[in-house]
């Protein structure tokens, strides 16, 4: 369990809408801070100058899906050691078990509950070593 409370968090989802819930959501109800990324391309930059407690990450997105951003993030340092929560609506048992082996801090499935979110991502966070 992680020493100080879940603070920030930095986004990447392609989706203006579901950005808008999630940020909503995080910020208003669980008092966090977001960093929201509409490009993944552009997510390491993003998470090495805001420095994010967590990262959720979109499975299915344009130019680069989240497993793959995922591995590019375990190569850099700055981005290495960051947990990553996917949120996404592939839930089947085998997407669940490839996430697992790519050392997932845990996943949400779409759609989520607004009002739920925050408490699913800190229940996430209390259970990291």
């Amino acid at each position: 369990m992680p020493d100080r409370p879940l603070q920030r968090i930095c986004y990447v989802e392609d989706d203006e809408d579901i950005q808008r819930i999630v940020r909503t959501s995080l910020e208003r109800i669980g008092k966090m801070t977001v960093a929201l990324v509409t490009d993944p391309t552009q997510a390491i930059g993003v998470m090495a100058e805001f420095r994010p407690d967590l990262v959720m990450l979109d499975w299915m997105m344009p130019v680069m899906d989240g497993p793959t951003l995922f591995r590019q993030m375990k190569l850099r340092p700055e981005t290495s050691g960051l947990p990553v929560v996917f949120i996404t609506a592939r839930a089947s048992q085998r997407d669940l078990d490839e996430l697992k082996v790519l050392g997932a801090a845990g996943t949400i499935s779409k759609p989520f509950s607004p009002k739920d979110l925050p408490e699913q991502l800190r229940a996430i966070w209390a259970a990291m070593p």
